[in-house]
C-alpha cells in the first residue's frame, strides 16, 4: 500500500538536496501515481506546495522548539520535521496526533529509530503552544523580519517591496500570495464550439466543479474543486483554454482585428497566441515563436486542441533577429522572461530561485530580446510590452528606455479595460498589484511605432 506521506517526504528530500526548486518535480510525482484517488493527489499536492510555500515560516516555528536548528539537521529529519509542521499549523483536516505519529513511524522505517524522542518531543510541543508562537515584532526593522517570517518571502524581497509600496501595500501582496487561488479558464467563442460561456458552467458544475464568471472578463471562468483538467467537459474539444485574467488581458489591451497580423515571440505555452488567432479569425494570422522545440510542440499541441489553423508555429530565440518577420507585425505581444515576482502565489519555486542578480541578467535579457524584434511593427503598429512581475526596473523603466531609444511612444488604451481597471491605468501602461483586483501581479504597455 502506497504512504502518502512517504511520497510527499521524498519530493521534499529531492527538493531539499537539488536546493533550486523544479517546478516539475511534484506535477511529475502526480503523473507517476495518478492512479490513486483524488483525496490522495489532493493531500500530495497541498502538503508539498505548502511546505514549499511556508518554508522559511516553518523552519522558524521548528527553531522556536529544537535545541538542533533545523540547518543542522541530516536532511531527512529536516525533511520530516518540515512536512509535519506544516500538517500541524496549517491542516485543521488532520489531527496533529496523527501528524506526529506518523512522522515517529517513518523516522523508524527509514532507521531513525535513535531521533524518534526528538522528533515527537518537538512535534508535540509545536502542536500544544501553536497559538502562542511568538513572530518578530513589525515595528521593529521597518517590519522586514516579520514580513518575512509570516509571509515565507525572502527578506530582500520584502525590503525591496517596502520601499517601492509601503509595508501596508507589501503585506496585503504577501498575503494574497498565500491565499489559494482557483485555476482560470478562457471560454472559446466561434471556432471549436458553439457553447455559451452559461452553457459550459452548467456542464462543468456537472462534473463537480466549482465555477464562478470572473468580476473582470465575462468570458473568464474560476475553477475550484477539479482533479485533472483534461479529464473536464469540454477541454479535449477546446472549449476552453487555462489562462490567467492578467494574461487575458494583454490581448484585450492589444485588441487585434480580422485580417491583422500578430507575432508572439515567447509565447508558450501560447495562451496570447490562441486568444489573438481567435480575435483574428478567419483571415488574419498569427506567428508564434519561442526558443526549444519542446515549447513549440507544447503550442502546436494547444493550437490543435483549439482548432486553430491560423497559428504559425517556428522555434526561434527571441535574440536572434527574424528578417523574414521584419515590418510585418500589426500587432508584436512581447510577453518577456521576467523574474516573476507577481505569480508568486501560483508558483512558488520562482522565491526560492529568484536571486538580486539574477534581476539584474534578466533586465539585461529583455532589453537584448527588445532591441532583436521591435522592427518586427509595421509603422502605425502596436507593439505591446508585458511581464508577470512587479519590479520597476523590468517595468516601467524598461518601457521608458523603449521610448528613449527607439521609434515608439506610449498609447493609452483606457477604453480597452474593465471598468473597474480604468482607474489604474496610467496613460499607455498599468500595473496590476497582487490581489488588488483578484489577479496575479502583472504589467502591461502598449505602445505605437512611429
Amino acid at each position: 500500500m502506497v504512504n502518502v506521506r512517504e511520497i510527499i517526504l521524498n519530493i521534499l528530500i529531492e527538493y531539499d538536496r537539488d536546493g533550486n526548486r523544479k517546478p516539475s518535480l511534484l506535477k511529475d510525482t502526480l503523473e507517476k501515481y495518478d492512479y490513486l484517488d483524488t483525496r490522495d493527489k489532493s493531500f500530495i499536492k497541498r502538503v508539498t506546495e505548502g511546505c514549499l510555500e511556508r518554508n522559511i515560516q516553518i523552519d522558524y516555528i521548528i527553531d522556536s522548539f529544537a535545541k538542533t536548528p533545523v540547518a543542522q539537521m541530516q536532511p531527512f529529519i529536516r525533511s520530516l520535521m518540515r512536512m509535519s509542521a506544516y500538517q500541524i499549523m496549517f491542516m485543521d483536516s488532520v489531527p496533529d496526533s496523527a501528524a506526529c505519529n506518523e512522522a515517529v513511524k517513518l523516522a523508524a522505517k527509514h532507521k531513525f529509530s535513535g531521533l524518534k524522542g526528538f522528533v515527537n518531543g518537538v512535534l508535540r510541543n509545536i502542536s500544544r503552544n501553536k497559538d502562542q508562537i511568538k513572530y518578530p515584532d513589525p515595528k521593529e526593522d521597518g517590519g522586514i523580519k516579520y514580513l518575512s517570517v509570516v509571509y515565507s518571502m525572502p527578506e530582500w524581497l520584502c525590503e525591496m517591496w517596502t520601499a517601492e509600496y509601503g509595508f501596508d501595500k507589501t503585506e496585503k501582496m504577501l498575503s494574497f500570495f498565500l491565499t489559494p487561488r482557483p485555476t482560470t479558464i478562457r471560454v472559446t467563442h466561434g471556432l471549436s464550439q458553439s457553447r455559451s460561456v452559461e452553457e459550459l458552467q452548467k456542464s462543468l458544475e456537472e462534473a463537480g466543479a466549482s465555477v464562478k464568471v470572473n468580476d473582470l472578463l465575462p468570458y473568464a471562468l474560476e475553477l475550484e474543486k477539479t482533479d485533472n483538467i483534461k479529464y473536464l467537459p469540454g477541454f479535449k474539444e477546446g472549449e476552453f483554454a487555462v489562462q490567467d485574467v492578467s494574461s487575458m488581458l494583454v490581448v484585450e489591451v492589444a485588441d487585434p482585428q480580422n485580417k491583422q497580423v500578430v507575432v508572439d515571440v515567447c509565447a508558450a505555452p501560447g495562451g496570447k497566441s490562441m486568444h489573438a488567432a481567435e480575435r483574428v479569425y478567419p483571415d488574419g494570422r498569427v506567428y508564434s515563436r519561442d526558443v526549444s522545440d519542446r515549447k513549440c510542440q507544447l503550442i502546436e499541441e494547444n493550437a490543435d486542441r483549439l482548432g486553430l489553423s491560423n497559428i504559425s508555429v517556428k522555434v526561434n530565440d527571441a535574440k536572434i533577429h527574424d528578417e523574414d518577420l521584419k515590418s510585418q507585425a500589426d500587432v508584436l505581444l512581447l510577453d518577456l522572461p521576467c523574474s516573476g515576482l507577481g505569480i508568486l502565489g501560483r508558483k512558488n519555486d520562482i522565491k526560492h530561485n529568484v536571486k538580486p542578480k539574477g534581476l539584474e541578467e534578466l533586465e539585461k535579457l529583455q532589453w537584448e530580446i527588445i532591441k532583436s524584434c521591435w522592427d518586427y511593427v509595421k509603422v502605425g503598429g502596436t507593439l505591446v510590452y508585458s511581464t508577470c512581475t512587479v519590479n520597476k526596473a523590468e517595468n516601467e523603466d524598461m518601457v521608458k528606455r523603449i521610448c528613449n531609444e527607439l521609434p515608439f511612444k506610449l498609447e493609452d488604451f483606457t477604453d480597452k479595460l474593465p471598468e473597474a481597471l480604468r482607474k489604474s491605468s496610467s496613460k499607455g501602461y498599468i500595473q496590476l498589484i497582487p490581489g488588488e483586483y483578484g489577479t496575479d501581479g502583472f504589467f502591461i504597455a502598449k505602445l505605437k511605432r512611429i
